[in-house]
């Protein structure tokens, strides 16, 4: 079977399982620990400096996916779900509108718990 250089090809399973699932398991596990430990001892001004910040994420991220969607609230089409009916120009801020909604929804999630 010949093999073209320029296609990337996945290591088998087992190799990925045993060699590489370890090594991005402990990094998981070891930024997940960072994340928990960061947010349950916030408290007071730094808690609310990152609510505020979690808060203007999602905002920005709701005010984006508003803006993307102004076209077709213009012509009275309200509910539509993807991309696929927005024009070409305003995909891009509607998916980024929902990574910042995303990622402020859930900096505000971890906020919950610190109380």
């Amino acid at each position: 079977m010949k093999q073209n250089s320029k296609e990337w090809l996945l290591p088998p399973t087992d190799q990925w399982l045993t060699i590489w699932g370890g090594f991005v398991l402990l990094l998981i596990l070891a930024v997940t620990n960072f994340i928990l430990s960061l947010f349950t001892n916030l408290t007071g001004t730094p808690w609310i400096y990152c609510y505020f910040s979690g808060l203007a994420i999602a905002i920005t991220g709701a005010s984006l996916i508003f803006y993307a969607k102004l076209p077709l609230y213009r012509q009275r089409r309200f509910f539509t779900f993807g991309p696929r009916a927005l024009p070409i120009q305003r995909r891009p801020f509607y998916r980024w509108g929902y990574r910042c909604a995303i990622i402020g929804i859930i900096m505000l999630a971890c906020l919950l718990l610190s109380m």
